[in-house]
């Protein structure tokens, strides 16, 4: 990766994210993480704002306007980082750590011009779901997973659960796709 996409948090492709959909104000960027299920990022002026000074610095964003009217926009150099953070596939890794992010990334390909990354998204991600939900029952089968305390075992099941869960819903979700397009 090159040096600008270093030190890119997710509130950093959070806000890339949405400004390479349309520019916007601060505030704008505020209400969206306010106002819609990406509420998980922190709306506050004192996260976002520092997040959009690191990635004008960077050379990912740049402001247009002043004031009021000022706004946020997506350079050339962000357009592209975004584009090599959206091809990456899932791995088990990411969902063990950060599903979120990996959602994320979902959520920001609606907007991709090559509708095939969606479907390769749904592939890798239900294959990463799925491989990290056999890792931890495989857990729970040995040694040290069976002699967990009742309330530790079932929290990791339910991990297991969800994570199976989730790789059953980016199957459907590929086949409701795949039928929607008539593909």
């Amino acid at each position: 990766m090159s040096d600008q996409g270093k030190g890119v948090t997710a509130l950093g492709y959070a806000l890339l994210g949405q400004i390479s959909i349309a520019s916007r104000s601060g505030y704008a960027l505020r209400m969206v993480f306010e106002t819609t299920p990406m509420g998980s990022y922190s709306s506050s002026p004192g996260s976002i704002y520092p997040a959009l000074k690191s990635l004008c610095a960077k050379g990912l964003a740049r402001t247009v306007g002043q004031g009021r009217g000022g706004r946020y926009e997506i350079t050339t150099a962000g357009a592209e980082l975004l584009d090599r953070w959206l091809r990456q596939p899932v791995t088990a890794e990411e969902v063990a750590r950060r599903l979120d992010l990996a959602l994320l990334r979902f959520a920001f390909l609606m907007a991709h011009p090559d509708r095939g990354l969606t479907h390769a998204f749904l592939r890798s991600f239900e294959t990463a779901t799925a491989a990290r939900a056999a890792e931890l029952k495989a857990f729970l089968d040995t040694e040290p997973g069976a002699a967990m305390p009742l309330q530790a075992r079932l929290a990791v099941e339910h991990g297991q659960r969800s994570l199976e869960t989730s790789a059953r819903w980016a199957a459907d979700s590929l086949r409701r796709l795949t039928a929607e397009q008539g593909e």
